[in-house]
């Protein structure tokens, strides 16, 4: 066996097998992020100890009730119990594989270069298999505190009211929680519309500015609007069965979504959502890449496993636009 390999044992609710992790594949396909994809700066990654278990749902009626805090001379404070429900998570293996051909490893000009690409492309896939499990999640209206379908749309220059729609989103998740979202996340269809309507130009720039068209870009939108991040969600899936010819669709469609991300993550956090995340005995992170050898089919699998669960946990902290 390679030296670089290093069998762990199989155990019940993991991969159901053993596996043979190559450490420097693992290395890069855990360092490895894809562009144009989003998912991890919604729902921020939390580690768990176990691969199912508990975590806190967020309702504001609770943690927004005002305390009485008099208290009277020798009596002891007031308990008060902020009171959250729970659910719980799974975190379920997501995995992928693909065979190199003994052929093509000899002929690689780096036997660690061709595998280092199938790695990549296999964390590719993982990330928007990721990407479109979130996409439908923050778009599901029963996910968020409340939503909107736009009956004027942003490429409609004279009744569109971008800046408005978002005053309505942002007081919506004020009104209901106390907090102001934080990141605003566009679609790559919605971010070309609102980047070039003249009122959000005007809004940002001053009157007068917007004369001959122009844009604006992530920075100054983030700046204007008082938000710590404005995400641009550019990824593309093909919804077209495999082998028939390809249909290209947005992944999150025609979106605008506002939400409050916690900026230090964890399981006593308020946030619209994590990703909680199980590491397996003998797993070197968050992923493991694994090869072996398929002598029957003359081929070399390489092949990375993930464990993980996205759960919303504080709807209220949402507000989807959607129709832009």
């Amino acid at each position: 066996m390679d030296g670089t390999l290093k069998q762990i044992k199989s155990y019940a609710g993991a991969t159901g097998r053993d596996l043979h992790i190559d450490a420097p594949l693992s290395n890069i396909t855990i360092g490895y992020r894809p562009r144009n994809l989003i998912a991890p700066d919604l729902y921020p990654l939390v580690q768990t100890p176990n691969q199912s278990g508990t975590y806190y749902v967020w309702t504001s009626n609770e943690f927004l009730r005002v305390p009485n805090t008099v208290r009277a001379p020798g009596s002891p404070a007031k308990r008060v119990q902020f009171a959250v429900s729970s659910s719980t998570y799974f975190a379920r293996n997501y995995a992928l594989a693909q065979e190199l051909p003994y052929e093509d490893i000899s002929n690689a000009d780096a036997a660690l270069s061709i595998r280092e690409s199938a790695a990549n492309r296999i964390v590719d896939g993982l990330s928007l298999a990721w990407e479109d499990r979130l996409a439908v999640t923050l778009t599901t209206t029963t996910n968020m505190g409340s939503s909107t379908s736009l009956a004027n749309r942003w490429n409609d220059h004279v009744n569109g009211a971008p800046v408005e729609d978002y005053f309505a989103g942002k007081e919506s998740i004020r009104t209901r929680t106390g907090y102001d979202p934080n990141v605003w996340l566009f679609s790559g269809f919605a971010w070309a519309r609102f980047a070039r309507h003249p009122d959000v130009i005007k809004y940002i720039r001053g009157a007068g500015d917007n004369v001959g068209g122009g844009s604006v870009t992530q920075q100054q939108v983030a700046n204007a609007f008082e938000l710590s991040k404005v995400l641009i969600g550019k990824g593309i899936k093909n919804t077209g069965d495999e082998g028939a010819p390809a249909v290209y669709t947005d992944i999150w469609s025609t979106a605008a979504i506002l939400l409050y991300v916690a900026p230090t993550p964890g399981l006593m956090e308020p946030s619209h959502g994590y990703t909680f995340w199980w590491q397996p005995e003998g797993f070197p992170g968050r992923s493991a890449t694994e090869r072996r050898r398929d002598d029957d089919k003359k081929v070399e699998v390489v092949e990375t496993h993930q464990f993980q669960a996205e759960q919303v946990t504080a709807s209220e902290f949402g507000y989807l636009i959607v129709n832009t």
